[in-house]
C-alpha cells in the first residue's frame, strides 16, 4: 500500500484504490450557472425533462426556503424566499437529479465508479445545454459523503482513521463522548475544500437530506471540493465542465486518502474484517 499523501490540499492526488464495500452513503456532483428564473416554471423545463425522462422518469416539484439578509438604512433586514427545485429520479430512486434556477446537481446512493458518474453527468449537461441553454457556468463541485455505522468499525476507529480526524472520538474518551463534530474550510490547488467529520449518536445526522439518520452510533466524513475559477467563458459545454469536475473529485479523494489509514482501505476493499 502506498504511503500516506503528505499534502492533500496542494499535492498530487494518489492513484485510486478500488473499494468494493466503500462506506459511501452518497456521492454528489454539481454545476452552478447564471440564474435562469424561468426554470421555476413547469412549462419551461418540459423539453429538458423529456430529454432525460428515460433515465429519470419520476419527477417531483420541491420548494426550498432560504433567508436573504441585506443592509438597509444602517440596519439589517431579512427576507424569507422560496425556490422551486425539480427533482427527477430513476425507477429505483438510487439516482436523483435536481434542477434549480441556478444549479444542476446529480447524486447517487449507488456509486460504482467515477467514470459511470461523470458519464451520467455529461449526458445531463448536454441535455441542459440543448434545451434550457445556460449561458455561463459559475461553480463546479464534487462531494463524497462517507459514514461508518458498524459498531465493530466505530470501536476500531483508531486503526482506520488518522489521528488528526479523531480528536475526542479517540478510544480513550469515546465511551463518555456523545457527539464530537469538526469542520474545516481549506484552500486547495484548484479552489476550496470543505470537510466535516465526527462522531454522532444514534438517530443523529450532520445533513438530513444527504445522510438520513439511522438508529446506531456512527462516524462520518463529508468532503466537498469546489471551484469558481478556470471555468469555460465561451459557453456551457460538457467536456471542459466534466474535466473540471474530475479534477475536483481528485482533490476530494486526496483528502480522503490523507484522512484514512491503510487498514481502512484493506477492510473496505472486499468487506473483510
Amino acid at each position: 500500500m502506498a504511503d500516506r499523501i503528505a499534502d492533500p490540499l496542494f499535492g498530487k492526488p494518489p492513484e485510486r484504490a478500488q473499494l468494493g464495500t466503500a462506506p459511501l452513503v452518497r456521492v454528489l456532483g454539481q454545476v452552478q450557472f447564471a440564474r435562469i428564473v424561468n426554470i421555476s416554471k413547469e412549462q419551461f423545463i418540459g423539453d429538458f425533462q423529456n430529454a432525460v425522462r428515460r433515465q429519470f422518469p419520476v419527477i417531483e416539484r420541491d420548494v426550498a426556503q432560504a433567508i436573504d439578509v441585506s443592509l438597509e438604512g444602517g440596519g439589517v433586514a431579512s427576507t424569507l424566499t422560496e425556490e422551486v427545485i425539480w427533482r427527477m429520479f430513476d425507477p429505483r430512486r438510487e439516482w436523483r437529479l435536481s434542477l434549480a434556477p441556478s444549479a444542476l446537481t446529480l447524486e447517487t446512493m449507488r456509486y460504482t465508479s467515477r467514470e459511470e458518474f461523470l458519464g451520467q453527468f455529461q449526458f445531463l449537461i448536454d441535455s441542459l445545454a440543448a434545451t434550457i441553454q445556460p449561458s455561463l457556468a459559475t461553480r463546479v463541485g464534487f462531494r463524497y459523503v462517507n459514514r461508518i455505522d458498524s459498531q465493530e468499525d466505530v470501536d476500531d476507529l483508531g486503526n482506520l482513521v488518522e489521528a488528526e480526524l479523531l480528536g475526542l472520538s479517540s478510544a480513550t474518551l469515546r465511551n463518555g463522548v456523545q457527539m464530537a463534530v469538526s469542520q474545516a474550510q481549506c484552500q486547495t490547488a484548484e479552489g476550496l475544500l470543505l470537510a466535516r467529520w465526527g462522531l454522532l449518536p444514534a438517530g443523529a445526522t450532520h445533513d438530513p437530506d444527504i445522510a438520513p439518520p439511522n438508529g446506531v452510533q456512527s462516524w462520518f466524513l463529508d468532503i466537498d471540493s469546489f471551484t469558481t475559477s478556470g471555468l469555460p467563458e465561451d459557453g456551457f459545454t460538457s467536456i471542459p465542465l466534466i474535466e473540471k469536475m474530475n479534477t475536483m473529485a481528485d482533490r476530494a479523494y486526496a483528502f480522503f486518502r490523507w484522512s484514512v489509514k491503510a487498514q481502512f482501505l484493506e477492510r473496505f476493499k472486499e468487506g473483510s474484517k
